[in-house]
């Protein structure tokens, strides 16, 4: 495939991404206008219990479904589904049963107080995301780029617009949760419509099943302990400090998720073209050189935009969640490193050493244990978003250095991403202890200088495709 063809399919599948994210960019600032940052710090435990029963309930089924995707002919995939998707309702109906019986206990814990209803929604909740995960994955491994841009169009729409609608009527975390089951619907239907063939219910053989749940199992302690990594900012908050802090920095992680939203585009487009390529060439190292570089590049470029103008965007949220621009300069490095990392992370998965995930995510979930521990008492949300991104540069050398270790002939340039990485980590130092808006600016604009002066080849490469796309308009 040549590099105009990976460009328009990175395109198709980052297209809704992209109206995600900007999306986001105009609708948060209203929520915060509607939702304190107390309620607004409530709706972050929420997510971060779900984030734990979630990952629980797919049991890696879902890297299972992913592997072997195209070993199924394709009347058989809907068989592969079931046997994928069966072991994860049966989990979801279990977890279920003690999150009713212990309802009120686990409000109390995430909460402060008892809640009415907010474990049913949540559980409705589990059902719904186990279905829509899996809407998504056959959408991505088909590779219909469009169609699974209209599913995140349709999802972060609905999702806004419903949230706003709910929080007209009630001011509280009820109203974020319910918008986002909303569209969490909404998306599930529109996938679900145009790949009903897929959905065929079917009984999953046995042999089947164990194959699956051999693959899959491994993947469930290392994705526990990515999750406690991901986690541990919004537990440390809520031990050593207060919901308006959690909502703070929830606020800022919000912003940080326009980063976030490009990485999910790039992952999504970038895991089955890898596969694909490997199983075809597992010689051509070249390749993913190029994609690695290519996408330091682009996440790096845009991560000092951002960080240079970054209070223009906190000055259109509510004045309560103004301190939150202090707290984003951090956050950036988590789509930033985990981007970077998924380009050289994949000579792990090709050897299928995945046991060298959980020491990684092992060391990422204690660095950013001892960082939180040592720096939320200190500077609340401004620690726990330092230590959150620096767990988070060290899950990215980890992830590369083993991958090196297992496939020398890599060939990565880690000369430049560390260059830019530190420059990166100097930037959001100054800015998370000060808050000028000229030497804000000023440090983006010459980081991302600096990252086309490091980043020569990929900077030109992408110049060149997007000056052949205007003229081609023209």
């Amino acid at each position: 495939m040549s590099t105009r063809k990976y460009f328009k399919s990175f395109l198709s599948f980052s297209l809704g991404t992209w109206l995600r994210a900007f999306i986001y960019v105009f609708t948060t600032p209203i929520i915060t206008y509607l939702i304190n940052p107390e309620e607004f710090g409530k709706s972050a435990m929420y997510a971060t219990a779900f984030g734990v029963i979630n990952t629980i309930v797919l049991f890696g089924t879902d890297q299972s479904f992913v592997r072997f995707f195209y070993d199924y002919e394709e009347d058989k995939k809907n068989e592969l589904l079931w046997s994928c998707l069966l072991p994860s309702v049966i989990i979801a109906t279990i977890l279920s049963m003690v999150v009713l019986v212990l309802s009120d206990r686990i409000s109390v814990a995430l909460y402060g107080q008892k809640y009415d209803f907010i474990n049913l929604i949540f559980v409705v909740n589990i059902y719904l995301s186990l279905f829509q995960r899996y809407n998504q994955l056959i959408v991505r491994m088909l590779k219909k780029g469009m169609l699974y841009s209209l599913i995140d169009i349709v999802a972060a729409v609905s999702t806004t617009v419903f949230t706003i609608i709910f929080a007209l009527f009630s001011r509280t975390f009820y109203s974020i949760i319910l918008g986002g089951i909303v569209g969490t619907i909404c998306a599930l239907l529109v996938g679900i419509s145009q790949g009903r063939n897929y959905w065929k219910i079917t009984r999953p053989e046995k042999e089947d099943l164990k194959e699956v749940l051999k693959y899959s199992a491994p993947f469930v302690p290392t994705m526990l302990l990515f999750w406690l990594s991901s986690s541990i900012d919004r537990i440390s908050l809520r031990q050593y400090s207060t919901f308006v802090q959690i909502g703070i920095y929830s606020a800022a992680f919000k912003v940080a998720q326009v980063l976030s939203l490009v990485q999910s585009g790039f992952t999504t487009f970038w895991v089955p073209m890898a596969y694909e390529r490997y199983s075809k060439n597992n010689q051509d190292t070249s390749f993913f050189v190029r994609a690695n570089e290519m996408v330091s590049f682009v996440m790096f470029s845009v991560g000092f935009l951002l960080l240079g103008f970054k209070d223009i965007l906190f000055l259109l949220l509510a004045r309560s969640y103004r301190e939150s621009s202090m707290v984003f300069p951090f956050l950036s490095f988590l789509p930033i490193m985990y981007s970077i990392s998924e380009t050289t992370v994949v000579w792990i998965n090709f050897k299928k050493k995945s046991y060298w995930h959980m020491l990684i995510t092992t060391v990422s979930a204690l660095t950013n244990y001892i960082g939180n521990t040592l720096l939320v008492p200190i500077y609340g949300a401004r620690g726990a978003a330092i230590s959150t991104g620096i767990s988070y540069i060290v899950f990215f050398w980890m992830r590369t250095l083993v991958a090196m270790r297992l496939y020398p002939k890599a060939g990565y340039n880690l000369k430049k991403v560390t260059l830019v990485t530190i420059l990166m980590v100097c930037v959001a130092l100054i800015e998370t202890f000060q808050n000028s808006f000229v030497l804000n600016m000023v440090m983006g604009i010459l980081g991302v200088i600096i990252t086309i002066f490091v980043y020569k080849e990929p900077f030109m490469i992408i110049k060149n495709e997007l000056q052949d796309v205007l003229k081609s308009r023209l």
